[in-house]
């Protein structure tokens, strides 16, 4: 690659430095800084954007060896594999419209924002748009007893001509607006990756620059697939927690 994104630790958290480095290198595959087949940076270079040890570097590297995301390649370097298997899980999209509403029930809503823009070029790639188009953009930090957890900003094309005012952002949630509205809901593409804070997410959430947060990224479809909200969260680690039950189709 030409450049490389940005890296750092933060030695006042309570997580190692080599989980930070993890953390970073790994949310730098998911969210394609680094495509199926490329090269990583080499540990020197990761030893010097990150400001750690070669053996920490190199920690963070087994891990991401071990969970089948990288390759090491003798005296070529590490690649990040050409299978990613990141094959979306099914799930049930009523259960996410009642969690999103659960959701909204018992946090609350601060510094909310409502504007129209031009969309940006993952947005424009998110919400199928050509070059150009406008967006209405909705931003707020969510609390929970009084204290931040997350910021989400969400993106609606202004083709659909839905209009949300601060008063509507305040009392629900962007997804079930959505369906009051009159759009036909019918599913979403989620991805939940980690990153960590960068200096505005670390004082929109009162929280320390590296802090560990998860990342959400939701894509919302309606009745004829067309893409009709995008939406990026970020949220602390701690006040995240995404629980699954799983079973087989048929018994062994």
């Amino acid at each position: 690659m030409s450049s490389q994104p940005e890296g750092s630790v933060d030695l006042a958290l309570r997580s190692p430095r080599y989980a930070q480095v993890y953390s970073a290198v790994r949310d730098w595959i998911y969210n394609g800084s680094y495509k199926p087949g490329s090269r990583l940076p080499t540990e020197s270079e990761l030893c010097e954007l990150f400001g750690v040890s070669r053996i920490t570097t190199r920690k963070a590297l087994d891990i991401l060896v071990d969970e089948g995301l990288v390759v090491r390649q003798p005296g070529r370097g590490t690649f990040v594999v050409e299978d990613l298997a990141d094959a979306p899980v099914l799930g049930d999209m009523e259960q996410l419209l009642l969690k999103v509403e659960r959701l909204g029930k018992n946090t609350s809503v601060a510094s909310a924002e409502v504007t129209e823009m031009e969309a940006d070029a993952e947005t424009c790639k998110d919400l199928a748009l050509p070059p150009g188009s406008r967006v209405q953009r909705a931003s707020h930090v969510r609390l929970l007893n009084g204290r931040p957890i997350g910021y989400v900003s969400t993106f609606v094309p202004a083709q659909l001509d839905v209009r949300f005012d601060l008063n509507e952002l305040n009392a629900s949630p962007m997804l079930n607006l959505l369906e009051r509205k009159g759009v036909d809901i019918a599913s979403a593409d989620q991805v939940i990756s980690a990153t960590l804070a960068d200096a505005r997410l670390a004082t929109l959430l009162d929280t320390a620059v590296g802090a560990p947060l998860l990342q959400v990224r939701l894509v919302v479809f309606d009745t004829k697939r067309q893409p009709v909200e995008r939406l990026v969260a970020a949220y602390l680690a701690e006040q995240y927690h995404h629980h699954v039950h799983l079973t087989r189709k048929t018994p062994r």
